[in-house]
């Protein structure tokens, strides 16, 4: 079935892709002290805030559009995207400018370095662009070849200036800033080529890109709160070198999320596309194999767990042996936000974006504070329960949601159909 194979081809991909900067892990961590990977760690934080601020997600109405749409009007889209980009990019810089004047250094990060983030974020959000329309396109190779250089050119820039130039931390700054610049201008080449870009201001295209994107901006910031304020809380109730341990742990636990990144790439053009001509047949397809990815996904982020802490020793310097302890909640977080992840596109299809900020702001909400009273409580450990719970309050929340305003046969048990 071309969900299974697409969904294998991106599983694929994704392990190489995230397989790679794993694999640096024994360098990173032998010439990094657990206090500067921590820096690194909360660097890695606000690229990925500025990055929802920036773009919005504004990539998610090219897949909504995508099988509605002429060819030539989702490049109208791509083109009004970018417009919009350009103009969030600059009120982000020119903010982020004036908070480096007022602050020397924000979360044990140099206030000048922030200056970075945003050039970064512009660039990754256009090759989220172009891998969209990949995704959309059903070309996973090609999505696999993109991803996969994207990430080798990073680490071998982030390789030379670390091993070279001795830059410590910023190495991966600098591997960043470069390999994301070398792809944004592929990516611009490859929409232009491929007649995916067209520059022409369109007022109702831009108000309907913002109407599903600037609901999504609480719900992308609360989401962001839930998977990474544990690293800011960390730093400010614990220790930066404690943020640093904690985070390898966390990317060995967010080896869950490869599978669940990779099913829903290839869940989510095929899922547009089924809804976009319904029947009961079809829904029920759809039901099973939710069913089945949902126990799945139990039972795999248990197995992950029991291996990663038995390769950790072999993978990370002695210093950070302590991390171990916190794979298994790591890895049951992202098994629960894979849940919530199931059920999201049902609120982009029946455009009903705006519940995603009601839930995940009160998601965010109870994690800043489970994230203060568990750490207190239990320490470093208990930032990965706050996860856990918080991640579930996500996921409850958006599936009673999409059952109340979107009908689905979640009860084919009794009906015997499975």
């Amino acid at each position: 079935m071309l969900i299974i194979k697409q969904s294998l081809i991106y599983l694929g991909s994704s392990i190489l892709n995230k397989a790679i900067p794993f694999l640096l892990l024994p360098i990173m961590t032998h010439y990094l002290s657990p206090s500067d990977y921590g820096i690194l760690s909360i660097y890695s934080i606000f690229i990925a805030i500025y990055s929802a601020l920036i773009g919005m997600a504004s990539h998610t109405i090219i897949s909504k559009n995508f099988f509605k749409v002429s060819k030539q009007e989702i490049s109208l889209y791509i083109g009004n995207i970018l417009l919009i980009l350009m103009i969030t990019f600059m009120f982000y810089i020119s903010l982020t400018y004036i908070f480096s004047l007022c602050f020397d250094e924000i979360f044990s990060i140099p206030s000048k370095w922030l200056l970075l983030i945003p050039f970064i974020s512009i660039m990754l959000m256009i090759n989220e662009v172009n891998t969209t329309i990949l995704r959309n396109e059903q070309k996973a190779y090609m999505f696999g070849v993109f991803e996969v250089s994207n990430t080798l050119l990073k680490i071998g820039f982030t390789i030379l200036f670390l091993l070279v130039f001795h830059y410590g931390w910023l190495s991966q700054v600098f591997g960043t800033l470069i390999g994301s610049f070398i792809f944004f201008i592929i990516g611009l080449l490859y929409l232009k080529n491929r007649s995916y870009l067209t520059f022409k201001f369109d007022k109702n295209i831009v108000k309907s890109i913002l109407n599903i994107s600037i609901p999504l901006i609480p719900h992308l910031l609360g989401g962001l709160i839930v998977a990474m304020s544990d690293r800011l809380f960390i730093e400010k109730m614990v220790s930066i070198e404690a943020v640093g341990i904690y985070s390898v742990g966390y990317m060995f636990g967010m080896i869950v999320m490869l599978f669940t990144d990779a099913f829903i790439k290839a869940w989510s053009p095929w899922f547009y596309k089924i809804l976009s001509n319904p029947t009961n047949a079809k829904k029920e397809k759809i039901v099973k194999y939710t069913y089945i990815y949902i126990f799945g996904l139990f039972i795999l982020s248990i197995f992950i767990s029991f291996v990663a802490g038995f390769i950790l020793p072999y993978f990370v310097d002695e210093k950070f042996y302590e991390a171990k302890q916190f794979i298994i909640w790591v890895a049951l977080g992202y098994a629960v936000q894979g849940v919530y992840k199931i059920f999201f596109p049902y609120l982009v299809h029946i455009s009903k974006t705006s519940f995603l900020a009601f839930s995940t702001i009160t998601a965010a909400i109870l994690n800043l504070l489970f994230n203060y009273i568990f750490i207190l409580y239990f320490g470093t450990i208990g930032a990965a329960y706050a996860t856990i719970l918080a991640f579930g309050v996500s996921a409850v929340l958006v599936f009673l949601y999409q059952k109340r305003n979107f009908e689905m046969p979640w009860n084919i048990f009794r009906k015997g159909r499975i």
